[in-house]
């Protein structure tokens, strides 16, 4: 995926090699003859894309703009192979939400029902007595009455993606450069003229900042301020015994509890992955413990045993940490911002992955066009947050 030419000038230049800066790449290098050049400080996938529990789900409350997103890009994942001569490992797992009438997850769990309906996406409810019949895996008798099937929702691999993206912007005529470090970004009279690296200067007149949890460092080299707070997400991957395995062939659908400060899903190679959410911390993505903490584990395990105590003795086969790089509201910041030519892409808050493709073309739409008839970008302006620290508020649930 590298290219052994440095260039020293390009139209548009990208940073950051995860999946919304391949993504970005890849629909830049396909909708216009301007020369694109993606640049990647390690390797493609190495950072928040390579960790990503990759949850392809379209319930989001009322939050229509990412629901019509995540749909639209999971139309594209299942059609990646035809786009872009790239496999994306893919499996089907139906996102459920648990809730109480009549609460405030059971607003949201309804709203989002009533969301993916109306867009013809399939979706299912189940209520009362239907509830333990559909879902016997899980101890859910009596604690809940409406439970909300994203019944098409999936999961893929973040690794997959962004390599399928590179290559199809390399198709394309991209250049995709990995092993060199944007050091800061240059500007002159209120134009971007080019990045500084750690092998020397690049000239552009357009740049992407696609950098993940390094992205505010980057802004701020010409005075951008991007409100993103990289927090350190823990990931315990279970064995599940032989019998619970036998009894539940699909092992689980997708789901977090309320309340609870972890989701779960399949995984491949027949394990469960169990994740914390929102439960996290502060971090510096280049020096944080990719280790999970043994009382984090614990909890997790005693937390995930209580709603699926059939697992309370399944073994661990693996564990890591990943990096969200969280806004005030958990919105994306998707923007012309600073000096002219200054982009950015950034801030997805552990819940990107599923609209990649869909971020992808956003950006290129804004970058050539100034605007997208995808979505609406002003939802994702970086001035939200000159009105309101808290820009558009937080969600009322989220995996």
């Amino acid at each position: 995926m590298t290219t052994d030419r440095f260039p020293t000038a390009t139209d548009i230049l990208v940073i950051g090699g995860g999946v919304m800066g391949t993504s970005t790449a890849y629909f830049l290098a396909t909708m216009t003859d301007q020369s694109v050049t993606l640049l990647e400080k390690s390797q493609l996938a190495s950072g928040s894309t390579g960790d990503s529990s990759a949850i392809l789900r379209h319930h989001y409350g009322d939050e229509s703009i990412y629901t019509e997103m995540a749909w639209w890009s999971h139309q594209f994942f299942k059609a990646f192979d035809e786009e872009l001569d790239a496999a994306l490992s893919y499996a089907s797992s139906p996102l459920v939400r648990f809730a109480e009438e009549g609460t405030t997850a059971g607003d949201y769990a309804q709203a989002g029902y009533e969301a993916l309906r109306d867009r013809d996406i399939p979706v299912s409810a189940y209520t009362d007595e239907d509830i333990p019949e559909q879902y016997p895996m899980f101890e859910v008798d009596g604690r809940y009455d409406l439970a909300v099937s994203d019944d098409s929702a999936a999961y893929a691999d973040g690794t997959d993606a962004a390599l399928g993206f590179a290559n199809g912007a390399r198709a394309a005529g991209a250049d995709i450069i990995t092993g060199v470090e944007v050091t800061s970004l240059e500007a002159e009279d209120g134009q971007i003229t080019g990045v500084r690296t750690d092998q020397g200067d690049l000239a552009c007149e357009t740049v992407v900042v696609a950098a993940g949890p390094w992205t505010s460092r980057l802004a701020d080299t010409i005075d951008i301020d991007v409100p993103i707070t990289p927090v350190r997400e823990q990931v315990v991957l279970l064995d599940p015994p032989a019998a619970y395995a036998e009894s539940y062939p699909s092992l689980t659908p997708t789901t977090s509890f309320p309340g609870g400060e972890w989701y779960i899903r399949p995984d491949f190679g027949d394990g469960v992955l169990v994740a914390t959410h929102r439960h996290t911390e502060a971090t510096d993505p280049d020096t944080y413990d990719n280790t999970p903490d043994e009382e984090t584990i614990l909890e997790l395990v005693e937390a995930f045993a209580d709603h699926v105590p059939e697992l309370a003795d399944a073994g661990i086969k693996g564990q890591y940490c990943g990096v969200y790089s969280t806004t005030p509201d958990h919105d994306f910041i998707i923007d012309q911002a600073g000096p002219e030519g200054c982009y950015l892409c950034c801030g997805f808050s552990g819940h990107g992955f599923k609209h990649g493709p869909a971020v992808g073309k956003l950006t290129a739409d804004l970058v050539l066009e100034g605007e997208s008839d995808l979505a609406d970008l002003a939802y994702f302006s970086l001035e939200r947050f000159d009105d309101d620290p808290a820009g558009n508020g937080l969600p009322a649930d989220n995996i």
